[in-house]
């Protein structure tokens, strides 16, 4: 009749996720009757937590719904949904120098060199996905990555063209990115994903969705207007075959606490 301990990998440090497992964690603790207690296993994100459920060292892990999901598992609960954020700062002016062309769209890109706020390979793949489906080969843009705590300041001093974040919509690394990026009373341009639909159709991990005017920022209003865009939700992924068998309590459990 004790309640049964399952590892859950999550990361990175201090991430939204692993605040998330802590408070559900807790939230196990006080239930007397939960049949589940869970032990956060600390990794590098959700690659590496994805790992660790392929190889057995975790019964539950935190994961990109855009990532491979191990074989000997499947998600019992989606924990938050993502949006994907493009953006260009406004132009430098310089003195003397003639100011490159603005970017206005996506298949504008070709040449220019984009930060990617995170250190995450999958953010990186994402970006790739966008490209493609504007006709801009990833080989001929310069990808340079950015880790969240340090992306407000590198974008600050000007380390790219434009930029590419991919977060809650309510997120303060995304909104403090953006923020960072409005220079000599200028405002960041929006890309919109016109294609979100093709792309999702392509791609079933996405799904089209939008940001509301005003999301980042209402003085002055970061975007404008709503903006198209692609989402992707992170789960709670468990291996299909858990010891004692509490796979039942657990997908009620998680349902209820990641609600709250």
């Amino acid at each position: 009749m004790r309640p049964v301990t399952l590892r859950i990998a999550v990361g990175p440090a201090n991430s939204d996720d692993l605040k998330v497992v802590q408070n559900l964690t807790q939230a196990f603790n006080n239930q007397r009757n939960s049949v589940v207690r869970l032990r956060p296993v600390p990794t590098d994100g959700a690659l590496a937590s994805a790992s660790l459920l392929g190889e057995g060292k975790a019964d539950l892990a935190i994961i990109r719904g855009d990532l491979d999901v191990p074989k000997n598992a499947q998600a019992v609960a989606t924990l938050r949904k993502n949006v994907v954020v493009l953006w260009v700062p406004p132009a430098v002016k310089t003195k003397g120098k003639k100011a490159a062309p603005a970017i206005t769209k996506i298949g504008q890109l070709t040449g220019r060199r984009i930060g990617v706020v995170g250190r995450t390979e999958a953010n990186v793949n994402l970006l790739k996905v966008i490209l493609r489906q504007y006709g801009v080969d990833p080989a001929k843009v310069e990808i340079v990555q950015f880790p969240a705590n340090e992306a407000a300041e590198a974008i600050r001093h000007q380390k790219a063209d434009a930029y590419l974040a991919a977060g809650p919509v309510n997120s303060k690394i995304t909104t403090d990115a953006i923020a960072a990026s409005a220079r000599d009373g200028g405002t960041p341009k929006f890309l919109a994903i016109d294609s979100a639909e093709a792309i999702a159709q392509n791609h079933p991990a996405y799904e089209a969705s939008e940001i509301p005017a005003g999301t980042f920022g209402s003085a002055p209003s970061r975007p404008e207007e709503e903006i198209k865009t692609i989402s992707f939700s992170h789960h709670i992924v468990a291996r299909r075959v858990l010891r004692n068998r509490p796979s039942p309590s657990l997908r009620g459990s998680c349902s209820q606490s990641a609600r709250r």
